[in-house]
């Protein structure tokens, strides 16, 4: 099974994000706006029963929403959130889901054909709380018609996520929002586009002269982080960085910007500070940084999201992922990582 930490909202999932292999398991054919059934069906009543459970603690999911989502690798897709607490008030069910707002809860980006691309992982009973899954978990039924969602989904088994224990076994139903209703229940399919051809830049090209202008690559094990930080994993295969620190969320935020400062980094835009959250965009050179900052029992779990960073010199940290992948998957796992952050950006808690 491949796993990473979660990009939590990630939706702070982002978030984000984070981020999940392409190997996805399909339930039924692909859906298509010619082959479905557009006839409407009345809205079913929202119903979920099964087990989650995560260190031998099962947890009460009692509720599940749809939630409209951008198309992800143009496939349209959407995401179900199974959840302890009633969402029906939340505006961002996913978000809230993250933040562990709405006590355990698993998150699920799906295809309309059943596949699965994003898992988020949130248990009570987790010490490591809130980290994306994707390998194992499936959809053994999956059916979108009628304006409605029905399946069952499931991993087959306990699994084990950087030493947290999980395992998921729900049958479900329930409505599409009414956005996706009034379309007739199934998107339609994407166009098909013209592969662009490849062009290759010819040796001492500009493009080259300029990669070389910008210098050697920051490391990403060198970055600053605060003298307290504990649980440091580095994941290569999505440029991610994740470490716990006793502080609150403020006083790691306060650190932890005066360490890039001195090192070099400048403060980006888009930047945002809540009563118990923070984001935060740094930037030197090509090199990208998107922080996010959370709390965690007694202190803070921090998320770092990298671009055009060194990532050589060493394995990943805490992983228990494979080493090896392919560059499409890696490509997809950045790419929903990215997605979350946005989503988390636009309804960050001010």
């Amino acid at each position: 099974m491949k796993t990473f930490p979660s990009l939590r909202f990630w939706q702070f999932s982002a978030a984000l994000i984070a981020l999940c292999f392409a190997d996805f398991a399909t339930a039924q054919p692909p859906a298509t706006a010619a082959a479905a059934d557009t006839k409407l069906d009345e809205p079913v009543k929202p119903t979920v029963t099964g087990k989650f459970v995560g260190n031998g603690k099962n947890a009460a999911i009692q509720f599940v929403v749809v939630e409209e989502r951008e198309a992800f690798s143009d496939k349209e897709a959407i995401r179900l959130i199974f959840t302890e607490k009633d969402p029906a008030t939340v505006k961002k069910p996913s978000w809230d889901a993250g933040f562990g707002k709405l006590g355990s809860a698993l998150v699920i980006s799906v295809f309309y054909d059943g596949g699965i691309f994003g898992c988020e992982v949130s248990h009570s009973a987790h010490t490591k709380r809130g980290f994306s899954a994707v390998g194992e978990i499936k959809m053994a039924e999956f059916k979108v018609a009628g304006g409605n969602v029905t399946g069952h989904v499931i991993t087959g088994k306990e699994l084990d996520a950087f030493g947290e224990k999980w395992e998921v076994d729900l049958t479900f139903a329930a409505p599409l929002p009414a956005k996706l209703r009034s379309g007739a229940a199934i998107p339609p399919k994407a166009p098909v586009t013209e592969p662009k051809p490849i062009v290759k830049e010819p040796r001492g090209s500009a493009k080259k002269e300029t990669k070389a202008a910008d210098g050697p690559l920051i490391s990403a094990r060198k970055l600053a982080l605060p003298k307290d930080a504990t649980d440091v994993e580095f994941k290569a295969l999505v440029k991610h960085i994740q470490f716990s620190s006793p502080q609150s969320v403020e006083a790691v935020t306060k650190e932890f910007s005066a360490n890039l400062k001195q090192q070099g980094w400048n403060d980006g835009k888009g930047g945002l500070m809540g009563k118990r959250n923070a984001i935060l965009h740094r930037e030197q050179g090509g090199a990208k940084l998107t922080i996010m900052i959370q709390p965690s029992g007694a202190g803070s779990v921090v998320k770092i999201f990298t671009e055009g960073l060194d990532w050589s010199g060493g394995d990943d940290a805490g992983s228990s992922a494979p080493k090896k992948a392919t560059d499409g998957a890696a490509d997809a796992i950045e790419a929903e990582a990215r997605k979350r952050i946005q989503d988390a950006l636009k309804n960050f808690p001010k």
